[in-house]
């Protein structure tokens, strides 16, 4: 059965459920009790899995009607700043993913800067200078028979600080690691490391480079980057183990690791949002190790 149709259940409609559930969730607060204590956790809910590499993300939300969203629709929009946070978080998580998803051990993180006589006038020219040597060095990987390189790189470049221009590349194994630093002839401070995952994957790495870069865009990558799987359902878990995730927090290691058995819980937290009433959880999970994965 594909639970994705909604042909046959009421339209639930899209909407930014992060920035709804927006408040840390504390089982101390009473507010909280009394309303776990009346089992009022709400409408239906949502389970959404985001698989990236490795990494294994899960996302607990509540589902809304148009009318319900109307009814429970904060007053107040989110002001300009706390609207750029988000679309920075978002931003930020969709870059994470897409590096643990397509980039693996042996790929390589290169660390592009310039001289001061080649230093580019503006950041719209640096971009260009980065697109003329993705291509050299697909120009040398088509020579030995292999496929454009998959790529993804940030630029960063802040004067009221002094940060000069300069690139973060990630890019797809398949050269010599010295010949691609030859390659790049603008600059001579120049890094190239092979990557090394961890068990988070390369979330730390992918964390660092997308810290608040500036520029007029924060990272650019190539067309034919695989995209994470994502997956919906709506039976995976009940109201009543949501009531029993949110009232005793040592409980959602527990369902996750039984729901899926191929992942092992790293961790995980909690939202509330004090107009609707409602929960968001959110908790991440690796992959196991093949070893692992044997059932006694």
């Amino acid at each position: 059965m594909n639970h994705n149709k909604s042909t046959k259940r009421k339209p639930y409609i899209d909407y930014d459920y992060e920035n709804y559930y927006d408040n840390r969730f504390n089982q101390e607060d009473l507010d909280i009790k009394k309303l776990l204590d009346k089992n009022l956790i709400g409408v239906q809910y949502c389970s959404k899995t985001i698989q990236s590499g490795n990494q294994f993300e899960i996302e607990i939300y509540p589902l809304f009607s148009k009318k319900e969203m109307d009814k429970f629709n904060p007053s107040k929009k989110p002001t300009r700043l706390a609207q750029k946070s988000l679309n920075d978080r978002n931003a930020r998580k969709h870059f994470i993913r897409l590096i643990n998803n397509n980039f693996n051990k042996d790929d390589y993180v290169m660390h592009l800067t310039y001289s001061n006589e080649n230093l580019p006038p503006t950041i719209e020219a640096a971009e260009k200078e980065v697109y003329k040597f993705i291509r050299k060095i697909n120009y040398r990987r088509k020579k030995l028979g292999l496929k454009n390189a998959k790529w993804i790189y940030v630029t960063e470049h802040d004067p009221n600080k002094k940060i000069r221009i300069h690139h973060h590349l990630i890019i797809e194994k398949g050269l010599d690691r010295k010949l691609m630093k030859d390659l790049w002839m603008l600059g001579t401070r120049i890094k190239v490391e092979e990557l090394e995952p961890d068990e988070d994957g390369l979330t730390g790495l992918a964390t660092y480079l997308s810290k608040d870069p500036k520029g007029k865009k924060r990272w650019k990558g190539s067309k034919w980057l695989k995209k994470p799987i994502e997956r919906k359902s709506y039976t995976v878990f009940s109201k009543k183990k949501i009531k029993n995730m949110i009232s005793n927090e040592m409980l959602v290691s527990q369902y996750l690791n039984a729901n899926y058995k191929s992942k092992k819980y790293v961790k995980h937290e909690i939202r509330y949002n004090k107009v609707n009433r409602m929960y968001y959880i959110y908790a991440r999970m690796i992959n196991k190790k093949v070893n692992e994965r044997r059932t006694i």
